[in-house]
């Protein structure tokens, strides 16, 4: 009997900008209103369901000017927050395209609720640089992800145009793990899975997000890398209350996004089924050959039990293919 530890490479956030032809500039009938439309993918953390982008999903968002007809190159506004509207994600405070031929850069972070940090702190220029503390996540499960845009406004004798879309890709700065459990047969199904505990990683610390080349039209690049990163901890899955195992596959609570530390050898110890059957409870701790993580990526360990044998046989499928070491227990 093998079960499986799959590596899906988490899908990234589609994030469009456009323009919203129904808000209205004061003092102008041209301007429009700066405002996101996105569109989730499957496997992503913050769209858990794969079909729509969470309602309460919050964007920040600086943007840099880097031409302009009648005025100097630089910033355009700082960190403003971008909230769901009736059909767009807009500015708390509106932000409108400029009134003449302009090509602006944007940087934005977003988190699966809004200001999920315990400070943020943007590059002199806004959409160079931001970094990001965060808090303790351990216990409020939390998607931090980044990207970067850009639009043209331009003219056409005395026509101006503006972008019908600006597209915006997320990364994810966290790896994401999950747990699946079921019985093997209906026999098994007076098995009980009390928890799972992770053992030994981090949940916090601070990301630097770098927009490299934000005052140019070309060769633009984001990246972001940890530091600083808090203590190691145990901590059970959260969202999960004892449950009865059945023949199918069950996700375990929320899964865990823990911070990956390129610096360490390990990002995490091992993980703990806590189970009871026959009205024992049983402690069983498994240390994975391969306990890395990497930024970006979904770990999903399927867990079979079989009377009292459980069975793990992770493997990892990723761009690069790697296997981990096989295990049965009796």
């Amino acid at each position: 009997m093998k079960k499986f530890m799959f590596l899906i490479p988490v899908a990234a956030l589609a994030m469009t900008a456009c323009t919203n032809e129904t808000n209205e500039y004061v003092g102008s009938d041209q301007a429009r209103e700066i405002s996101f439309a996105p569109v989730a993918q499957p496997n992503t953390r913050a769209a858990v369901d794969g079909t729509a982008f969470p309602a309460d999903l919050s964007m920040k968002v600086t943007a840099y000017q880097v031409e302009a007809t009648g005025g100097a190159a630089g910033v355009y506004f700082d960190a403003t927050s971008f909230t769901k509207g009736e059909t767009y994600w807009g500015g708390d405070t509106k932000k409108y395209w400029p009134l003449t031929p302009a090509y602006i850069n944007f940087l934005a972070i977003a988190n699966a609720n809004a200001d999920n940090a315990t400070g943020v702190t943007w590059g002199t220029n806004k959409a160079d640089q931001v970094t990001i503390v965060m808090s303790d996540n351990s216990s409020d499960q939390r998607d931090l992800m980044y990207a970067i845009g850009n639009g043209a406004v331009t003219q056409s004798d005395n026509t101006l145009t503006f972008p019908a879309k600006v597209d915006m890709t997320f990364n994810h700065a966290q790896a994401w793990i999950d747990f699946k459990v079921k019985a093997k047969t209906t026999a098994e199904q007076a098995i009980t899975v009390n928890s799972i505990t992770l053992t030994g990683a981090k949940y916090n610390g601070t990301y630097t997000v770098t927009h490299t080349n934000y005052n140019a039209k070309t060769s633009q690049s984001v990246a972001g890398a940890w530091s600083a990163l808090g203590e190691a901890k145990n901590i059970a899955v959260p969202g999960w209350s004892a449950t009865a195992l059945t023949t199918s596959f069950v996700t375990v609570g929320q899964g865990l996004m823990i911070v990956p530390d390129d610096a360490a050898t390990a990002d995490f110890t091992s993980f703990t089924i806590n189970y009871t059957v026959d009205g024992k409870t049983y402690d069983y701790t498994y240390t994975p050959a391969s306990k890395s993580v990497d930024q970006k990526k979904h770990y999903i360990y399927e867990i079979t039990f079989q009377l009292h044998e459980i069975f793990i046989n992770p493997t990892v499928e990723d761009w690069d293919d790697q296997t981990a070491t096989d295990l049965t227990i009796q």
